[in-house]
């Protein structure tokens, strides 16, 4: 299992998105736990990602859409959910809550406001309920240069709240959910971004799987998620965020100083 993509609104982590098998342990905890409150749900693919609301009882599936024939197609419950890209389900398991994100195929509809022509359109999503009607409520998944996104960010609603600073690098496939109201207004931008994961030594031989960012110095809420700021050795190595470079036994090798020969082991620090 890994930690797949973080959503990321005004330096706050408010949605962690995870990769895994479907018969994971983790994997099946949580669709039985969605389960237990929404017993008639079905997909018609595996699950392998799903997500974790912070500080809720609330759970993400990302499954992909299928076309009316596949064999399958009748699990998407609704014609609505059919031929599009993928699907995303919210579930609020303490107000027994569903609603459902359809993101449609690149060209099935056109974005709600006009996107610059130096931004890039990944995705426009529309919300339904459980019962299938439609919201009203798009979104718009754009990429480029952050600081083209944050002004064209600024002409729509000059006082909305950005995810992170502009000079903070990104991967090539993060995006910026536009979020607009029933009434066209952009009420919220989050970022989905991807995680740099290394896998680091700590104590010993044990090797770590860490997660980091370059953004993840400024998020306010980074300990209670699995990100760490990149912490380094007196070389410039990553090593893990428990361990620290004072304590990490360095040696050289040096001529023995009697002149008899071979070499004497000595720590770094020493010379």
């Amino acid at each position: 299992m890994i930690l797949y993509r973080t959503w990321i609104q005004n330096k706050k982590v408010v949605h962690r998105t995870y990769w895994a098998g479907s018969e994971d342990d983790e994997t099946k905890k949580v669709k039985d736990e969605i389960l237990k409150v929404f017993p008639d749900e079905t997909f018609p693919f595996p699950m392998y990602v799903w997500g974790v609301k912070m500080g809720g009882n609330k759970y993400t599936i990302h499954n992909c859409s299928c076309s009316a024939d596949y064999k399958d197609s009748s699990k998407l419950q609704n014609s609505l959910l059919i031929d599009k890209d993928f699907i995303k389900y919210f579930y609020d398991l303490d107000t027994k809550t569903k609603t459902i994100e359809i993101v449609y195929k690149k060209g099935q509809v056109m974005p709600v406001v006009t996107v610059p022509s130096n931004i890039n359109v990944d995705y426009v999503t529309d919300m339904c309920d459980a019962k299938f009607d439609l919201l009203n409520t798009p979104a718009i998944y754009v990429s480029g240069n952050v600081r083209d996104i944050y002004a064209w960010a600024d002409t729509l609603n000059s006082n909305i709240s950005k995810p992170i600073s502009a000079y903070k690098k990104l991967e090539h496939d993060d995006c910026f959910k536009f979020q607009f109201d029933t009434n066209k207004k952009l009420t919220e931008i989050t970022l989905v971004a991807h995680l740099e994961r290394y896998a680091v030594y700590g104590e010993g031989n044990k090797v770590y799987t860490e997660y980091t960012s370059d953004y993840a110095d400024e998020l306010t809420n980074i300990d209670s998620t699995e990100i760490v700021v990149p912490n380094y050795d007196n070389h410039g190595n990553r090593i893990a965020q428990s361990q620290s470079k004072e304590d990490i036994k360095e040696y050289i090798k040096v001529p023995k100083s009697d002149g008899s020969g071979g070499y004497d082991t000595v720590p770094l620090k020493d010379l």
